[in-house]
Formats: structure tokens, sequence, C-alpha cells
């Protein structure tokens, strides 16, 4: 079928719908689920609905404690990180003092430039003999 006539026909349906349940003279089912010696107008679901509802708060009691416990975990994590990063470079200037100091006993300058400390680490290398050779001697 078109497309147009498809929306007709569930118009058509719609109405007759409407009008069967306009023109209907039932009565509303009553609540099929209550027991039969359930006084009218007590609602026969709530002591279930009230066990679901006890297990819904019981649930987000455990989402935030959850979410608690995760942010603890992040932030520890981030101090932790932060206590590593401090390491790294309280070590990093301790060991360029150190090669500073060294230098400085050899009787080197202590101010020299990282080029300048490059050049002078490959000169000494070149000066070592390699493994198993003796030293050249230009």
């Amino acid at each position: 079928l078109p497309e147009g006539e498809e929306e007709e026909e569930e118009e058509e349906e719609l109405e007759l719908s409407k009008a069967g349940f306009r023109g209907s003279t039932r009565s509303p089912p009553q609540n099929p689920s209550a027991p039969p010696g359930d006084p009218p107008g007590t609602p026969p679901l709530a002591p279930v609905l009230q066990l679901l509802r006890n297990q819904l708060q019981e649930k987000d009691a455990l989402i935030r404690h959850l979410e608690n416990d995760w942010e603890r975990s992040r932030a520890q994590r981030e101090r932790e990180e932060r206590l590593l990063v401090t390491a790294w470079y309280n070590m990093g200037l301790a060991l360029q003092q150190h090669e500073g100091e060294m230098a400085a006993a050899r009787g080197g300058s202590g101010a020299r430039s990282f080029l300048a400390q490059q050049r002078l680490a490959t000169a000494a290398r070149r000066a070592r003999a390699p493994h198993g050779r003796a030293a050249s001697s230009s």
C-alpha cells in the first residue's frame, strides 16, 4: 500500500477503536490482582511497591558509596602521581648538582652549556679504548 493509504487505514482503525471504547457499556475491570478478602480501596500492590522502593533506596545508597570510593581513589591516585613527578624532578636536580660538583672537583667549570657537556662526554668516550682494542694514537 502507498504511504497515504496506510495512514488513512490507521486513522480509520483509531476512530473505530475510539468509538468502540466510548460506546462500550462495560464497567472498567476491577483490579484483578486484588485478593478477594481485601476491602475495596486498599491498594493491593502497596507492599510490593514499598519493597521495590526500599530496594531502589538501597541501590541508590550503594551507588553513592561506590561513587565516593571512586572519588577517593581518584584523589589518592592524583596525589601519588604528583609525588612521583616531584620525586623524579628532585632526583634529576640532585643528579645535576652532583655532576656539577664532580666537574668542579675535576677542575672544570660547573657552568657549562648542555652542548659543551655533550662535547666533553663525546671526547672522553673517544679517548677511552673500545672493548678489546687499543686506544688510537692519532
